[in-house]
């Protein structure tokens, strides 16, 4: 089996997954959406980008061929553990210095540019994200060392 298709398989699977649970909460009354409206949507839309990967007819691509190997494979796990780790730290840390450590993780492993570039531009990231959140939207966000 090609690699879109495993790829298309996987998103349907997903998708479905997100439909499924979706369901399950309740979808809103009175013209406002409620806690199922976004991953019944999601399911929808990841189950119909991923049927066109499936019925077209598959490239010579394998799956062995996607996969990164070597220098890129490590790199793509530390990428994905910095990820995973980032959810676990975001509660006792706090949404400012653990996004900041991501974005200037993720910018230096890839860019390998300028220190000042890469916390300029996380730090423009971070605050820039916080306005929106937690002072236009007033979303809570957790608040960790900083108390702001």
């Amino acid at each position: 089996m090609k690699a879109e298709r495993y790829g298309a398989l996987l998103l349907i699977a997903l998708g479905g997954l997100f439909v499924y649970e979706g369901a399950k909460l309740p979808s809103g009354e009175g013209g406002a959406p409620g806690a199922g409206f976004m991953p019944f949507w999601i399911g929808i839309g990841l189950i119909g980008f991923a049927i066109p990967l499936l019925i077209r007819p598959a490239g010579n691509q394998r799956l062995l061929d996607v996969v990164p190997h070597g220098s890129e494979g490590w790199r793509v796990g530390a990428a994905l553990g910095a990820l995973a780790i980032y959810p676990l730290i975001l509660k006792p840390v706090g949404f400012l210095l653990s996004t900041f450590g991501l974005f200037l993780f993720l910018l230096q492993f890839y860019r390998r540019g300028s220190w000042w570039f890469a916390i300029a531009l996380s730090l423009a990231a971070v605050l820039g994200s916080y306005w929106l959140f937690a002072r236009f939207f007033e979303m809570p966000l957790p608040e960790g060392v900083f108390f702001l």
